[in-house]
């Protein structure tokens, strides 16, 4: 029986790579690429009237002879793109969804979309390439070109025996908000927890960013980021309680501090490429401050490089409540939306173990210069930075303008978080507003910085009885886990299809479900943020 092209079932299609099973017509070139263990061996377009025909040209490849996994997408009929709608029609959102064709007089350079996942090129950048490749600029090959879109059913079939066979949207599988429970979250837990601790090199060295498309790390670096992932260190070390875990974070905090901290004029700051951050000092001096306090440190450890932190910190606090940004350059003063808040959480946790009046007095006076100038011109950002020093400094004074505020901001934070509608089913639970793109991107660490102080307000409203909040954070929390859930790299049968180093991803999240950049602080922030209620018994799932 000839099928129809949208008929064939994953049986059909795996059949057929068999060489069994019904036959499975083509309504335009199929995309046949063999894989061995995630390495590309041969790939190639087929014109044939049967998939079946096609796989039998494709084979003739030897590459094909060894490889573990073939994938396969079965396109439909192109679709032209005028040259005025290209950038709407190959955004973010197409990639890995939609394929694109170009064709300028003989030449021809065509990309299905598992193709634009695996490498982790976007479609307009295809467009560039083809430029270059034929000498034009893109503006005139808009013009003197053709430029076709195409969807396709992506498919990727395991070779060996008991191998998965795996029908996917975007080069992965939809996780569906009922998969949504304590399962999920410890499983997205322990992955996470695993990455962390895998990319502690012996040296104590954090890789910051990899490239899973490449198999490379990123030479960039990130004092702010780096300290994070200390602090994450600290709190997974805290969860687990394994030697391992123990031992990874003080390697790391030693190599982050020998590498990064100096004294400036007699203060303590964590300096890169001629900066010194607020942030980076906070972050810095937060991750020895735990450290000490669950017992991985002694009480006087680091008592050099955590005083001069100190030191720094409060020579940038201003007496109004503001805070200079940066010790170095001494003129910069910018980023006021992340590094003011990052230092008052330490201040909030200093304060915790000090129970110091004249700090407490600070803080004070900065939350009320910080909620007036956050209300002038409100952005996400700021949110979960002071929510988190907020919600501590609440549960130590008591004072409820700092509730009603973390309130009041969580409140409108949620209107940032997409689910359902007309949005791809992959991207649900993300924290992101496309009305909004001075909000910056979509991006795993944005979402997971938000749900560390959702998670914080979350506790706040269980304290102040306040159920419908608690309810309403609740609930953004268990879409938020779909979204991280979604990004991480999970399994080498699926998702992970096109990766040879599966060992440096597993575990990991992507930046978004279209770029597979691992970022630490994409893990990071989404991992401290799971670990303030994975094992909370209050935390509500929905029945069963």
């Amino acid at each position: 029986m000839i099928a129809d092209q949208l008929a064939p079932t994953l049986d059909d299609v795996a059949a057929a790579v068999a060489g069994g099973g019904s036959v499975v017509a083509l309504q335009a070139p199929v995309w046949i690429l063999w894989r061995r263990n995630g390495k590309l061996l041969h790939g190639g377009w087929h014109a044939a009237p049967t998939l079946q025909m096609a796989l039998q040209q494709s084979r003739a490849n030897p590459g094909a002879a060894t490889a573990t996994a073939v994938e396969i997408c079965l396109t439909q009929p192109l679709q032209p793109v005028p040259a005025d709608q290209i950038t709407q029609v190959f955004g973010n959102r197409a990639r890995g969804r939609l394929g694109i064709e170009i064709r300028l007089g003989t030449a021809r350079h065509r990309v299905p979309p598992t193709l634009s996942i695996a490498t982790n090129r976007s479609l307009p950048r295809e467009i560039e390439l083809f430029a270059e490749a034929t000498g034009l600029s893109v503006d005139d090959l808009h013009q003197r070109a053709e430029i076709f879109s195409f969807t396709a059913r992506q498919f990727v079939i395991g070779l060996g025996s008991g191998a998965a066979q795996v029908e996917m949207y975007r080069g992965n599988i939809v996780i569906p908000p009922e998969a949504v429970g304590p399962d999920l979250l410890r499983d997205t837990v322990t992955g996470l927890c695993d990455w962390m601790l895998n990319n502690v090199a012996a040296s104590g060295r954090m890789t910051y960013k990899y490239w899973p498309s490449r198999g490379a790390e990123s030479q960039a670096d990130n004092t702010i980021r780096q300290f994070m992932a200390t602090v994450a260190l600290g709190r997974i070390a805290q969860r687990t309680i394994a030697p391992a875990a123990r031992d990874a974070l003080l390697r790391n905090l030693a190599h982050n501090l020998a590498r990064y901290y100096t004294e400036i004029g007699g203060l303590g700051a964590i300096i890169l490429d001629g900066k010194a951050k607020l942030g980076a000092a906070a972050l810095a001096a937060l991750a020895i401050l735990e450290s000490r306090a669950n017992g991985f440190l002694a009480p006087d450890a680091y008592a050099r490089e955590f005083d001069g932190l100190c030191r720094g910190i409060a020579h940038l606090w201003q007496p109004d409540g503001a805070f200079r940004t940066f010790l170095v350059p001494p003129d910069r003063n910018d980023n006021q939306n992340f590094y003011p808040g990052e230092a008052l959480l330490f201040w909030a946790a200093l304060h915790r173990q000090t129970k110091d009046p004249e700090l407490a007095d600070k803080c004070l006076k900065s939350f009320a210069y910080y909620s007036a100038w956050h209300r002038d011109a409100p952005n996400p950002a700021f949110v979960p930075w002071h929510v988190q020093a907020y919600v501590m400094l609440h549960e130590d004074l008591g004072l409820p303008a700092l509730a009603e505020f973390v309130f009041e901001r969580c409140d409108w934070l949620l209107e940032m978080q997409q689910w359902g509608g007309r949005l791809a089913p992959d991207l649900w639970g993300r924290f992101y507003n496309p009305k909004r793109p001075d909000f910056g991107p979509p991006h795993a660490s944005a979402t997971g910085v938000y749900m560390e102080g959702l998670a914080d307000a979350w506790r706040l409203a269980l304290q102040r009885q306040d159920t419908v909040r608690a309810d309403r954070y609740a609930k953004a929390l268990r879409r938020a886990l779909r979204s991280v859930a979604q990004l991480q790299f999970r399994d080498p049968d699926s998702d992970m299809f096109y990766i040879a180093r599966p060992k440096a991803a597993r575990g990991g999240l992507r930046a978004e479900t279209y770029n597979n950049e691992i970022r630490v602080d994409n893990v990071q922030h989404c991992l401290m943020a799971l670990l303030k209620f994975d094992t909370d018994p209050r935390f509500p799932w929905p029945a069963r």
